[in-house]
């Protein structure tokens, strides 16, 4: 990795080097400010450094008062297909060398607490955050939407969290607080997939709309929402949010990021490993051997999920000539 620039916001008129963004591309259009996820080639993953720059770009627009609504998308044909674990090293979805001690990151579980970090900077920041989504919309991209203020969905969209057959009870738990125990309980044990229509009637959704007018539609209320001053929309969305923080949503969530601890130390425990074709996880050995997308068609036939890695598995043609990085569909 060459050299980062991790760059904290600047106070007004503070002189600092900016971020150069790689993995993301900001737009400007009026009062509204675009965060693009730019890997449209491999469904817009998260990793390690495109977390840093959603982040440093939401702290910037915050910035910029002519800026009064922030809409995040993804480039091509799905908003995000969750963290980046292709099996390679360095891991794309961690810092080089850890975060803080090798021998303390994963009982400290600081892999979610960087997450939580980032996630919470959509939270807390004074300015109103849209997701739109099409597509894909797995596992951590579920996680960065439902950190955002309002969701736009397209009704062929797919939520999911795929990752609970085989690694994780759910990294941030946020399930509950959205749709209710009962939906919860059945997405996370199931594994299956919403589409946009069952997000908008279960409540995760905000709005949903045909596919092809998704961008319209969610410029439309992204334009609906810039219209409130922007002292208004920050003192609104913080009288909304202390209402699920008095409730213990922040206490809940980290209490789901402790267990999740425990089950990373599970999956040491059973020699599972992203990177080792020896491991004993059949769906980390299957990654290291025969790369990620033959790991996700396996896993898809597997546990009789509905997730496919493209369309020619969904049609059942040979998948081998496409390009592995298109497999990141969460895993």
């Amino acid at each position: 990795m060459g050299k980062m620039v991790k760059w904290a916001p600047p106070f007004r008129g503070e002189d600092v080097e900016m971020p150069d963004y790689e993995l993301i591309r900001l737009e400007r259009d009026g009062a509204i400010g675009r965060i693009v996820l730019n890997s449209p080639e491999k469904r817009n993953p998260l990793g390690y450094k495109r977390l840093l720059e959603i982040a440093m770009a939401a702290k910037q627009f915050e910035l910029e008062d002519e800026i009064k609504v922030i809409i995040i998308k993804g480039d091509g044909p799905s908003f995000c297909s969750g963290y980046d674990i292709s099996p390679v090293e360095p891991a794309p979805n961690l810092p080089e060398n850890g975060y803080i001690n090798l021998k303390r990151d994963m009982l400290w579980e600081s892999y979610n607490n960087e997450h939580l970090r980032v996630f919470y900077t959509l939270w807390d920041l004074q300015k109103p955050v849209i997701a739109q989504i099409q597509g894909y919309c797995l596992a951590g991209g579920s996680e960065l939407a439902a950190f955002c203020d309002i969701r736009v969905v397209a009704e062929d969209a797919q939520i999911g969290w795929p990752v609970g057959r085989h690694w994780s009870p759910g990294n941030i738990q946020y399930m509950p607080w959205m749709v209710g125990m009962t939906k919860a309980k059945f997405y996370m044990l199931t594994n299956q997939p919403m589409d946009g229509t069952e997000a908008f009637r279960s409540g995760w959704a905000s709005a949903v709309v045909p596919a092809e007018d998704l961008e319209a539609e969610t410029e439309k209320i992204a334009r609906t929402v810039s219209l409130t001053d922007t002292q208004l929309a920050m003192l609104t969305k913080r009288s909304l949010n202390r209402q699920h923080e008095i409730m213990g949503f922040r206490t809940g969530i980290a209490n789901g990021t402790d267990l999740l601890a425990l089950a990373e130390l599970r999956s040491s425990l059973t020699g599972a490993s992203y990177y080792s074709s020896e491991s004993e996880d059949e769906f980390a050995s299957r990654a290291a051997r025969d790369g990620l997308k033959a790991a996700l068609t396996w896993r898809d036939q597997q546990y009789d999920m509905e997730y496919r890695t493209s369309d020619r598995a969904r049609e059942g043609r040979d998948d081998t000539a496409d390009s592995e990085a298109e497999a990141t569909a969460k895993s």
